[in-house]
Protein backbone atom coordinates (compact mmCIF):
# COMPACT_ATOMS: atom_id res chain seq x y z
CA UNK A 1 0.00 0.00 0.00
CA UNK A 2 2.69 2.22 1.14
CA UNK A 3 4.52 1.70 -2.35
CA UNK A 4 2.09 2.58 -4.03
CA UNK A 5 1.13 6.06 -2.81
CA UNK A 6 4.93 6.15 -3.25
CA UNK A 7 4.53 5.43 -6.85
CA UNK A 8 1.36 7.52 -6.99
CA UNK A 9 3.31 10.60 -5.64
CA UNK A 10 6.09 10.15 -7.73
CA UNK A 11 3.92 9.98 -10.84
CA UNK A 12 2.17 13.31 -9.96
CA UNK A 13 5.43 14.99 -9.67
CA UNK A 14 7.01 13.58 -12.97
CA UNK A 15 3.29 14.84 -14.87
CA UNK A 16 3.78 18.37 -12.82
CA UNK A 17 7.13 18.67 -13.24
CA UNK A 18 6.27 17.85 -17.32
CA UNK A 19 3.30 20.56 -17.83
CA UNK A 20 5.23 23.30 -16.18
CA UNK A 21 7.99 22.34 -18.42
CA UNK A 22 5.30 22.65 -21.25
CA UNK A 23 3.49 25.40 -20.32
CA UNK A 24 6.78 27.27 -19.84
CA UNK A 25 7.88 26.12 -23.45
CA UNK A 26 4.39 27.05 -25.22
CA UNK A 27 4.90 30.82 -22.78
CA UNK A 28 8.41 30.99 -24.54
CA UNK A 29 6.45 30.83 -27.40
CA UNK A 30 3.61 32.67 -27.24
CA UNK A 31 4.30 35.32 -25.09
CA UNK A 32 6.13 37.37 -28.17
CA UNK A 33 3.92 37.12 -29.94
CA UNK A 34 1.48 38.36 -27.66
CA UNK A 35 3.90 41.27 -27.08
CA UNK A 36 4.56 42.09 -30.80
CA UNK A 37 0.44 42.17 -31.07
CA UNK A 38 -0.10 44.15 -28.00
CA UNK A 39 2.27 46.99 -29.97
CA UNK A 40 1.05 46.20 -33.04
CA UNK A 41 -2.05 47.93 -31.75
CA UNK A 42 -0.26 51.10 -30.31
CA UNK A 43 3.10 51.38 -32.95
CA UNK A 44 1.30 53.81 -35.26
CA UNK A 45 0.98 56.32 -31.89
CA UNK A 46 4.27 55.30 -30.56
CA UNK A 47 6.26 55.72 -33.61
CA UNK A 48 4.81 58.95 -33.57
CA UNK A 49 6.17 59.82 -29.90
CA UNK A 50 9.45 58.41 -31.03
CA UNK A 51 9.61 58.97 -34.57
CA UNK A 52 13.56 57.52 -34.82
CA UNK A 53 12.68 54.27 -32.46
CA UNK A 54 11.52 50.92 -34.05
CA UNK A 55 11.76 48.53 -31.21
CA UNK A 56 9.20 48.79 -28.34
CA UNK A 57 8.53 46.38 -25.70
CA UNK A 58 5.28 46.80 -22.87
CA UNK A 59 6.21 47.66 -19.51
CA UNK A 60 4.74 46.38 -16.62
CA UNK A 61 2.97 49.37 -14.35
CA UNK A 62 2.78 48.16 -10.53
CA UNK A 63 2.62 51.48 -9.13
CA UNK A 64 0.46 53.50 -10.28
CA UNK A 65 -1.32 55.14 -7.21
CA UNK A 66 -4.14 57.28 -9.75
CA UNK A 67 -5.27 54.20 -11.92
CA UNK A 68 -4.58 56.53 -14.66
CA UNK A 69 -1.80 54.86 -16.65
CA UNK A 70 -3.52 52.26 -18.72
CA UNK A 71 -0.23 50.28 -20.32
CA UNK A 72 3.35 51.78 -21.55
CA UNK A 73 6.07 50.49 -23.69
CA UNK A 74 9.69 51.00 -23.59
CA UNK A 75 11.09 52.42 -26.40
CA UNK A 76 14.68 51.34 -27.24
CA UNK A 77 17.28 53.58 -25.78
CA UNK A 78 15.01 56.42 -26.57
CA UNK A 79 12.14 56.36 -23.07
CA UNK A 80 9.08 55.01 -22.35
CA UNK A 81 5.32 55.75 -23.82
CA UNK A 82 2.52 55.78 -21.66
CA UNK A 83 -0.99 55.46 -22.73
CA UNK A 84 -3.34 57.20 -20.06
CA UNK A 85 -7.29 57.31 -19.83
CA UNK A 86 -8.79 59.89 -17.36
CA UNK A 87 -12.45 61.24 -16.65
CA UNK A 88 -12.57 64.99 -18.89
CA UNK A 89 -15.48 67.44 -18.73
CA UNK A 90 -18.11 64.21 -19.60
CA UNK A 91 -16.59 61.62 -21.20
CA UNK A 92 -13.29 59.51 -20.76
CA UNK A 93 -9.96 61.13 -22.53
CA UNK A 94 -7.55 58.73 -23.86
CA UNK A 95 -3.96 59.67 -24.85
CA UNK A 96 -0.22 58.46 -25.06
CA UNK A 97 2.41 60.94 -23.83
CA UNK A 98 6.09 59.80 -24.20
CA UNK A 99 9.10 60.42 -22.14
CA UNK A 100 12.85 60.55 -23.08
CA UNK A 101 15.71 58.91 -20.99
CA UNK A 102 17.11 62.04 -20.09
CA UNK A 103 13.25 63.46 -18.51
CA UNK A 104 11.93 65.27 -21.06
CA UNK A 105 8.50 64.79 -22.71
CA UNK A 106 8.67 64.35 -26.28
CA UNK A 107 5.47 63.68 -27.61
CA UNK A 108 1.31 64.26 -26.91
CA UNK A 109 -1.42 62.39 -28.58
CA UNK A 110 -4.60 62.59 -28.17
CA UNK A 111 -6.89 59.27 -28.80
CA UNK A 112 -10.51 59.59 -27.56
CA UNK A 113 -11.20 62.82 -26.90
CA UNK A 114 -15.64 63.72 -26.93
CA UNK A 115 -15.29 66.98 -24.85
CA UNK A 116 -17.11 70.01 -25.96
CA UNK A 117 -15.88 71.22 -29.77
CA UNK A 118 -14.20 74.26 -29.41
CA UNK A 119 -13.23 74.26 -26.14
CA UNK A 120 -12.32 70.76 -24.12
CA UNK A 121 -11.06 69.88 -27.88
CA UNK A 122 -8.23 72.52 -27.58
CA UNK A 123 -6.24 70.05 -26.00
CA UNK A 124 -5.33 68.73 -29.29
CA UNK A 125 -4.13 72.10 -30.49
CA UNK A 126 -0.81 73.74 -30.66
CA UNK A 127 -1.49 76.12 -27.75
CA UNK A 128 -1.77 73.10 -24.94
CA UNK A 129 0.75 70.70 -27.03
CA UNK A 130 3.36 73.60 -27.02
CA UNK A 131 3.56 73.96 -23.65
CA UNK A 132 3.57 70.28 -22.77
CA UNK A 133 6.21 69.19 -25.02
CA UNK A 134 9.36 70.16 -24.07
CA UNK A 135 9.33 70.11 -20.31
CA UNK A 136 10.88 68.41 -18.12
CA UNK A 137 9.37 65.68 -15.54
CA UNK A 138 9.56 67.67 -12.90
CA UNK A 139 8.02 71.06 -14.50
CA UNK A 140 4.54 71.78 -13.64
CA UNK A 141 2.35 72.10 -16.04
CA UNK A 142 -0.92 74.67 -16.77
CA UNK A 143 -4.17 74.15 -17.67
CA UNK A 144 -5.85 75.94 -20.67
CA UNK A 145 -7.75 79.27 -19.21
CA UNK A 146 -11.39 78.67 -20.66
CA UNK A 147 -10.89 74.71 -20.72
CA UNK A 148 -9.52 74.11 -17.41
CA UNK A 149 -12.24 70.33 -17.28
CA UNK A 150 -10.37 68.96 -20.00
CA UNK A 151 -6.76 70.23 -20.05
CA UNK A 152 -6.37 69.50 -16.15
CA UNK A 153 -7.60 65.99 -16.90
CA UNK A 154 -4.98 65.37 -19.30
CA UNK A 155 -2.54 67.32 -17.07
CA UNK A 156 -3.33 64.48 -13.97
CA UNK A 157 -2.89 62.00 -16.59
CA UNK A 158 0.05 63.27 -17.73
CA UNK A 159 1.49 64.15 -14.23
CA UNK A 160 0.72 60.36 -13.31
CA UNK A 161 2.97 59.34 -16.49
CA UNK A 162 6.07 61.69 -15.20
CA UNK A 163 5.55 60.63 -11.35
CA UNK A 164 5.84 56.58 -12.63
CA UNK A 165 8.48 57.67 -15.11
CA UNK A 166 9.86 60.02 -11.98
CA UNK A 167 9.84 57.02 -9.32
CA UNK A 168 11.38 54.08 -11.89
CA UNK A 169 14.42 56.70 -12.79
CA UNK A 170 15.12 57.94 -9.57
CA UNK A 171 14.46 61.18 -9.78
CA UNK A 172 13.23 63.69 -7.09
CA UNK A 173 10.79 66.37 -7.34
CA UNK A 174 7.86 66.62 -9.81
CA UNK A 175 5.54 69.01 -7.64
CA UNK A 176 1.69 68.57 -7.27
CA UNK A 177 -0.75 66.42 -9.40
CA UNK A 178 -2.89 69.03 -10.06
CA UNK A 179 -2.13 71.25 -12.86
CA UNK A 180 -0.82 75.08 -12.22
CA UNK A 181 -3.41 78.02 -12.88
CA UNK A 182 -3.19 79.20 -15.98
CA UNK A 183 -1.70 83.02 -16.43
CA UNK A 184 -4.40 85.49 -17.87
CA UNK A 185 -3.96 86.35 -21.47
CA UNK A 186 -5.19 90.08 -21.60
CA UNK A 187 -6.62 91.93 -25.02
CA UNK A 188 -6.96 95.60 -26.09
CA UNK A 189 -8.03 98.26 -23.73
CA UNK A 190 -11.88 99.13 -23.04
CA UNK A 191 -12.44 103.01 -21.71
CA UNK A 192 -14.89 102.88 -18.93
CA UNK A 193 -16.30 105.51 -20.17
CA UNK A 194 -15.95 104.56 -24.19
CA UNK A 195 -18.50 103.62 -26.26
CA UNK A 196 -18.18 100.19 -25.81
CA UNK A 197 -19.78 100.83 -22.73
CA UNK A 198 -22.66 103.04 -23.27
CA UNK A 199 -24.72 100.85 -24.90
CA UNK A 200 -27.34 98.70 -22.38
CA UNK A 201 -26.82 100.77 -19.32
CA UNK A 202 -25.92 98.88 -16.27
CA UNK A 203 -28.39 98.29 -13.33
CA UNK A 204 -28.09 99.78 -9.84
CA UNK A 205 -29.28 96.73 -7.53
CA UNK A 206 -28.53 98.01 -4.22
CA UNK A 207 -27.08 100.34 -2.85
CA UNK A 208 -25.31 100.54 0.52
CA UNK A 209 -23.63 103.60 2.26
CA UNK A 210 -20.90 103.41 5.21
CA UNK A 211 -19.59 106.59 5.61
CA UNK A 212 -17.54 107.60 2.83
CA UNK A 213 -17.37 104.29 1.30
CA UNK A 214 -20.24 103.16 -1.04
CA UNK A 215 -20.95 99.68 -1.98
CA UNK A 216 -23.29 98.60 -5.22
CA UNK A 217 -24.36 95.34 -6.62
CA UNK A 218 -25.20 95.92 -10.32
CA UNK A 219 -26.21 94.29 -12.96
CA UNK A 220 -24.97 94.31 -16.96
CA UNK A 221 -25.60 92.54 -19.60
CA UNK A 222 -23.26 90.27 -20.77
CA UNK A 223 -22.68 88.00 -23.47
CA UNK A 224 -25.37 85.65 -22.76
CA UNK A 225 -27.85 88.58 -23.32
CA UNK A 226 -26.28 90.60 -25.63
CA UNK A 227 -24.77 87.71 -28.12
CA UNK A 228 -25.54 84.93 -27.04
CA UNK A 229 -29.11 84.63 -27.78
CA UNK A 230 -30.07 82.10 -24.94
CA UNK A 231 -33.44 81.44 -23.50
CA UNK A 232 -34.40 82.91 -20.00
CA UNK A 233 -30.35 85.01 -20.60
CA UNK A 234 -29.50 86.92 -17.82
CA UNK A 235 -26.96 90.05 -16.98
CA UNK A 236 -24.06 89.30 -14.54
CA UNK A 237 -23.82 90.90 -11.02
CA UNK A 238 -20.89 92.88 -9.69
CA UNK A 239 -20.03 93.81 -6.24
CA UNK A 240 -18.66 97.60 -6.66
CA UNK A 241 -16.94 99.57 -3.91
CA UNK A 242 -16.08 103.10 -3.98
CA UNK A 243 -14.54 105.64 -0.96
CA UNK A 244 -16.32 108.84 -2.29
CA UNK A 245 -13.82 110.78 -0.07
CA UNK A 246 -10.89 109.42 -1.97
CA UNK A 247 -12.84 109.20 -5.54
CA UNK A 248 -11.16 105.82 -6.22
CA UNK A 249 -12.07 102.22 -7.05
CA UNK A 250 -11.70 100.05 -3.72
CA UNK A 251 -12.80 96.83 -5.03
CA UNK A 252 -14.57 94.76 -7.70
CA UNK A 253 -15.62 91.23 -7.97
CA UNK A 254 -18.22 88.99 -10.08
CA UNK A 255 -21.09 88.02 -7.80
CA UNK A 256 -23.55 86.16 -10.35
CA UNK A 257 -22.12 84.88 -13.61
CA UNK A 258 -24.30 84.36 -16.03
CA UNK A 259 -22.49 84.19 -19.47
CA UNK A 260 -21.03 80.89 -21.18
CA UNK A 261 -18.93 78.84 -18.47
CA UNK A 262 -15.33 78.18 -19.33
CA UNK A 263 -15.09 81.33 -21.49
CA UNK A 264 -16.95 84.66 -19.57
CA UNK A 265 -15.61 83.07 -16.47
CA UNK A 266 -11.73 83.63 -17.15
CA UNK A 267 -12.07 87.34 -15.95
CA UNK A 268 -12.95 85.78 -12.52
CA UNK A 269 -9.13 86.56 -11.99
CA UNK A 270 -7.24 88.36 -9.21
CA UNK A 271 -5.44 89.88 -12.26
CA UNK A 272 -8.43 90.92 -13.49
CA UNK A 273 -9.74 92.73 -10.50
CA UNK A 274 -6.46 94.46 -9.77
CA UNK A 275 -7.15 96.37 -12.67
CA UNK A 276 -9.83 98.28 -11.09
CA UNK A 277 -8.42 99.04 -7.58
CA UNK A 278 -7.62 102.52 -7.13
CA UNK A 279 -8.99 103.84 -10.40
CA UNK A 280 -9.71 107.50 -10.10
CA UNK A 281 -14.04 108.04 -10.56
CA UNK A 282 -13.68 111.61 -11.47
CA UNK A 283 -11.07 110.76 -14.59
CA UNK A 284 -12.83 110.40 -18.03
CA UNK A 285 -9.78 108.50 -19.55
CA UNK A 286 -9.90 105.52 -17.28
CA UNK A 287 -9.52 101.97 -18.76
CA UNK A 288 -9.05 98.34 -18.39
CA UNK A 289 -7.97 95.50 -20.20
CA UNK A 290 -9.98 93.04 -21.39
CA UNK A 291 -9.44 89.44 -20.97
CA UNK A 292 -8.79 87.15 -24.34
CA UNK A 293 -11.81 85.19 -25.22
CA UNK A 294 -13.85 86.88 -22.73
CA UNK A 295 -14.30 90.60 -24.47
CA UNK A 296 -17.92 90.67 -23.80
CA UNK A 297 -17.90 89.59 -20.66
CA UNK A 298 -15.16 91.60 -19.53
CA UNK A 299 -16.71 95.20 -21.12
CA UNK A 300 -19.75 94.23 -18.85
CA UNK A 301 -17.01 94.45 -15.87
CA UNK A 302 -16.50 98.07 -17.24
CA UNK A 303 -19.94 98.88 -18.30
CA UNK A 304 -20.85 97.70 -14.34
CA UNK A 305 -18.29 99.90 -12.82
CA UNK A 306 -19.76 102.81 -15.18
CA UNK A 307 -22.86 102.39 -13.67
CA UNK A 308 -21.47 102.77 -10.54
CA UNK A 309 -19.78 105.88 -10.86
CA UNK A 310 -22.76 107.61 -12.25
CA UNK A 311 -24.77 106.97 -9.75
Amino acid sequence: MFKKALHFTVFLALLSGLAGGALAYVNSITAPIINENAIAAEKVNLVKLFPGTSEFAPLEITNDETGFIQSAYTAKDAGIAYKVQVMGYANPIVFMVGISNDGKIVGLEILDLRDTAGIGTRVEDPEFKDNVVGKTTTDPLAALSGATVTSGAVIRGINAAKAHFNDSKGIDGGGSDDPVTPPLAFGDPVGIFSNATASAPAEILEETTDGDVITYLVASKGYAVLEGGYEGAKPNVFKIVINTAEKKVVSMELVEFNDTTGLGDKIDHEDFWAQFEGLATDDDSIEIDVVSGATVTAISAARALRGAIGE
